[in-house]
């Protein structure tokens, strides 16, 4: 073996040095050494942990060959020269007989070149803090020693632990190794549910995380309180259909129906009726709230308000429920009407949080003012409408989260004032579409609200204006924006009735009628 393969093979030396007896390489390239704030505040605390590397040049002083930032950060802990040169610091000692020309510059470029270094994920720094502090370490220490508020520490040790290793899987399955601790928690939120971690992903890469994460959220608080009606529905005796699809052609809310008294009818009055059955809400006010149907009114001797009883044997009688029938086939299934209405809600929920944080930013996006003062100037349906609503100005405190924001005003700076102004007209436009079947193209929802296509319209314009300036639109939101019927997660019954209902001469007969209107 040759004597340059065994001293190859040998390993360097480490020793400890004074920062006295380190003299700086004059061939260093790094022109800036980016001594950060946070930086400079490990080394205080923790002093070079790293060893640097150095070549002896005789009599006990050494040439730095890598470690520049950590020298200097090193000795910027100490105001006098003397008191630097005493600092201690790790150092590996290179065999000079192994050098070749250049190999210094060599050095620098493969030690800081990023395509060789990485580094941690959000990830795996969270789970180096919660395994210092697994180890015993308080987290005040872990926060002092790392450069972190302890409530980064906190943050991050409970994600650490609510991420198990099936969403690990399922990141490293994605290949997504990009995500920051606040989009980490929340799948750890939901940790116990790997279909839920995958729909989080998939919304995360398509940049509809924070509809898909208020979603889910609804969806578990929903599930969660069915689970409890469940039961009781069950004790007091009444029938629980979980699919509105389930239900006879014949069936029919009770808030359509009469009661015995010609008042309308109630669920306590209905309970002894052989078609009383109960429903999940199409649109509820609280998760888990139901409505009640009588499966055969007719059969049943109920009937709409104001509306007779029909002779047994008439012709009336023969015809009404064919006529019914007819009727409910131009209206969307309940199923997709109420996934549609949980799809609205979700996004109602996502877009005045991301509204919210737009408006407590210091500076404002340059598109503001401009739409601003065109709405003013304009005045719209939502400005005319809702900007003295007692209803507004409570959206307008929770937008910008401020009890007084007119006093707010009295100090605000120009940019601020544009976002509060902002506030204002982002509260009109939100009561505007307050109405949960703007989302909605059938007739059966035009028929039911009052200027639904206005709506529509103006929600059109604020949502287009929100995708300009950063919002990321969700699925309903884009239909919207687009004009078409909502599509995810519609049945194939919908499906079918909305494409028969638009292959009909009638149709086309309300469509023109509405557009010339």
């Amino acid at each position: 073996m040759s004597d340059t393969a065994t001293a190859a093979a040998a390993p360097m030396q480490r020793v400890t040095l004074r920062l006295g007896q380190i003299r700086v390489n004059d061939n260093n390239v790094r022109q800036d050494l980016s001594l950060d704030e946070k930086f400079l505040g490990s080394v205080a605390a923790n002093g070079v942990k790293v060893p640097v590397v150095v070549l002896p040049l005789g009599e006990d002083t050494y040439e730095l060959k890598m470690g520049h930032r950590r020298y200097f950060a090193a000795r910027a802990t100490k105001e006098a020269e003397q008191e630097q040169d005493a600092i201690e610091v790790p150092a590996f000692v290179l065999d000079p007989s192994l050098r070749e020309a250049g190999e210094d510059f060599i050095d620098q470029l493969i030690e800081n070149d990023d395509d060789y270094r990485r580094g941690l994920t959000e990830l795996e720094q969270a789970d180096a803090l919660f395994g210092a502090v697994g180890a015993g370490m308080k987290q005040a220490r872990v926060a002092e020693l790392t450069g972190r508020s302890r409530k980064e520490v906190s943050q991050a040790v409970k994600t650490a632990k609510s991420v198990g290793e099936r969403t690990r899987s399922a990141l490293t399955e994605a290949g997504t190794y990009d995500l920051d601790l606040e989009v980490l928690g929340v799948l750890g939120e939901f940790d116990d549910d790997p279909a839920a971690v995958d729909r989080l992903l998939d919304a995360y890469a398509k940049g509809r995380f924070e509809f898909q994460v208020q979603w889910e959220r609804d969806d578990r608080e929903e599930q969660r309180a069915r689970a409890e009606v469940r039961p009781q529905l069950a004790a007091a005796g009444v029938r629980l259909a979980e699919d509105d699809d389930t239900l006879p052609a014949t069936a029919e809310p009770l808030s359509e129906l009469d009661g015995p008294d010609g008042e309308p009818m109630t669920a306590e009055a209905h309970a002894e009726c052989p078609g009383h059955v109960a429903t999940w809400a199409e649109n509820p006010r609280e998760p888990g709230e139901v409505e009640y149907f009588c499966t055969a009114p007719e059969r049943f001797g109920h009937y709409p308000p104001q509306e007779d009883a029909p002779e047994t044997g008439s012709d009336q009688a023969e015809e009404q429920p064919q006529a019914a029938s007819e009727a409910k086939a131009s209206e969307p299934s309940r199923e997709y009407v109420k996934a549609g209405n949980k799809a609205y809600r979700a996004a109602e929920k996502a877009r005045q949080a991301w509204l919210k944080d737009l408006i407590g930013r210091k500076t404002a996006p340059k598109p503001l003012a401009a739409f601003i003062t065109r709405q003013l100037l304009a005045c719209p349906k939502p400005v005319a409408q809702w900007v003295g609503d007692a209803g507004r100005r409570d959206l307008v405190k929770e937008l910008t989260g401020y009890d007084a924001p007119a006093e707010r005003a009295a100090t605000a700076t120009p940019a601020k004032l544009t976002l509060l102004n902002f506030a204002v007209l982002a509260a009109t436009f939100e009561k505007r579409m307050g109405e949960v079947r703007t989302w909605r193209t059938d007739p059966a929802a035009r028929s039911a609200v009052y200027e639904l296509r206005e709506i529509r319209q103006d929600a059109r314009t604020w949502l287009k204006f929100l995708a300009q300036i950063g919002y990321p639109l969700s699925s309903v939101e884009q239909a919207i924006v687009d004009d078409e019927a909502y599509q995810e997660g519609q049945p194939d019954t919908a499906d079918a009735h909305r494409q028969a209902y638009e292959d009909t001469p009638a149709a086309v007969s309300a469509e023109d009628t509405e557009d010339a209107s």
